[in-house]
């Protein structure tokens, strides 16, 4: 018998209460937003909660994790310890951790239900996992950002209920938004400047050496509105002039 669940216009607000709550990261090289991690575990109560990145050909993997004992920050590289050397012997089999990477598939929610045969549990990553005391895992994949994997993993002990249908709807709904959040982190680490998408339409037409008008004439705005997003733009980046506010952002306007 399935579950009778609903998500409802508070789970909604609740879910977007935790994008907002979104602050500055807590250390400079924070590979995500400790907090929203901590908003989203309080709506999805877990043992632990950990967003992941991995460079698969380098076999490099970085997490950021919340748990009850308070946020963790890891890089491995390789086999650099048990986990890490079961971790990578079975990535690519059967039983092994590479889902949407070797499926292409970054749409489907992968619950750890669908895997617990007995050949899992006998394996020596599932034989590892279950003397943690971890018995349920939810993955949301997102789509790689410049080919980096990205996901977010929640564990539960075998004291804890599964998690639920209602719940696994819940992380597909926050999901592009959690991308989305990302992807602005990775941004603020290769020292992106923070500016609205209009203001980046706006430079990409002054790098073109457009006037103000032929500016205002191409994004259907006024010569005065397009003067004040350079007077924004300016304060923003500190600058006195088109040159070296071009200076500033060249390298990241086709990304913007």
């Amino acid at each position: 018998m399935k579950d009778n669940w609903v998500i409802t216009g508070t789970d909604i607000r609740a879910l977007l209460d935790v994008v907002d709550r979104c602050q500055p990261a807590a250390a400079e090289d924070d590979i995500f937003y400790a907090d929203v991690l901590t908003g989203l575990r309080e709506l999805i109560p877990c043992d632990d909660i950990t967003f992941q990145l991995m460079e698969v050909a380098e076999q490099r993997v970085r997490t950021l994790c919340v748990s009850d004992a308070g946020v963790e920050r890891d890089e491995s590289v390789g086999m650099e310890d048990e986990w890490g050397t079961l971790f990578w012997q079975q990535f690519w089999g059967e039983h092994g951790c590479a889902g949407p990477v070797k499926t292409g598939d970054y749409s489907t929610i992968l619950h750890a239900e669908t895997m617990r045969s007995g050949a899992y549990a006998n394996s020596p990553l599932g034989a590892l996992i279950a003397e943690l005391g971890l018995k349920d895992e939810i993955l949301v994949p997102m789509t790689p950002l410049a080919g980096t994997d990205r996901r977010l993993l929640l564990w539960r002990t075998k004291d804890e209920p599964d998690f639920s249908d209602r719940e696994k709807a819940m992380l597909a709904l926050i999901r592009p938004h959690l991308a989305e959040l990302h992807t602005r982190r990775d941004r603020e680490l290769r020292g992106e400047p923070n500016l609205t998408p209009r203001q980046w339409e706006v430079l990409r037409q002054v790098a073109t050496g457009a006037s103000n008008t032929a500016i205002a004439r191409t994004l259907g705005l006024s010569d005065a509105t397009v003067r004040k997003h350079l007077e924004n733009v300016f304060l923003r980046l500190n600058v006195q002039s088109r040159t070296e506010a071009l200076a500033r952002v060249h390298v990241f306007l086709d990304a913007a």
